[in-house]
């Protein structure tokens, strides 16, 4: 399955393009298992895991949500 990471600011909102309103969002790439997305995630981003897909830059600095491609067409 291909999974993308959506980027969150500080406080927890979803970055959007300015313009376009566009999610902002950074290919992972395609993964057996949600657990190995989320690993690939954290070593490509320099993140780590908070819970459930969440990835944190560290504490102020916003993070990502880790998501499949289909659910990033639904956000």
């Amino acid at each position: 399955m291909q999974y993308s990471a959506i980027q969150l600011c500080s406080d927890g909102g979803i970055a959007r393009h300015e313009d376009t309103q566009e999610v902002a969002n950074v290919p992972v790439g395609n993964f057996e298992s949600f657990e190995d997305a989320i690993n690939q995630a954290c070593l490509d981003l320099t993140c780590t895991h908070l819970h459930k897909g969440v990835i944190s830059k560290g504490i102020g600095k916003g993070g990502y949500m880790l998501v499949t491609t289909q659910e990033l067409g639904e956000v």
